[in-house]
């Protein structure tokens, strides 16, 4: 009987354990749908210039990979130490420094890795059509963003160079 209770409690252990491994963090995404759900619900239809500010405390951990987190960060660093703009100077949501967002669709990309998809963004901006890929990746926070490809760069490479 305390052989039996003994692996209950390694079980129920080794169970919160991997639960906690992966499950989102307080505040994350549980899905890219919701991350993507979270992100444009600020920019469709909203005034122009509605959006997410970068800038905000804690705002680019909630959205980004820790390591896209960091790129962002030490653009943003390099920039105020050097008294410039940074090299991310628009907003990568929309791929654009000015924008009024209508005519908005999200879709994810059905993925073989669990841990990793693409979300294809279509938009209207000031009435041209634009797109915006986000690759998503699951982290212990949630579901984030890894990079962005506006189709004529990513975000990735721009604050690699």
């Amino acid at each position: 009987m305390m052989l039996t209770n003994t692996l209950r409690a390694v079980l129920l252990a080794a169970g919160l354990a991997l639960a906690a491994c992966t499950a989102p963090a307080p505040g994350g995404f549980d899905s890219p749908q919701a991350l993507l759900d979270d992100i444009y619900g600020q920019y469709a239809d909203q005034p122009a210039g509605s959006g997410i500010d970068l800038a905000a405390p804690g705002i680019v951990a909630r959205y980004f990979t820790p390591e896209t987190a960091a790129l962002i960060e030490a653009d943003t660093a390099r920039a105020k130490a050097a008294n410039d703009v940074p090299v991310l100077d628009g907003d990568p949501f929309v791929g654009s420094q000015d924008w009024q967002i209508t005519d908005l669709d999200k879709a994810v990309a059905k993925s073989a890795e669990p841990d990793k998809t693409m979300a294809i963004v279509k938009f209207m901006n000031y009435g041209q059509p634009a797109e915006v890929k986000l690759h998503l990746a699951l982290s212990t926070k949630g579901w984030q963003i890894a990079d962005i490809d506006w189709g004529y760069d990513t975000l990735t490479k721009i604050l690699q160079e």
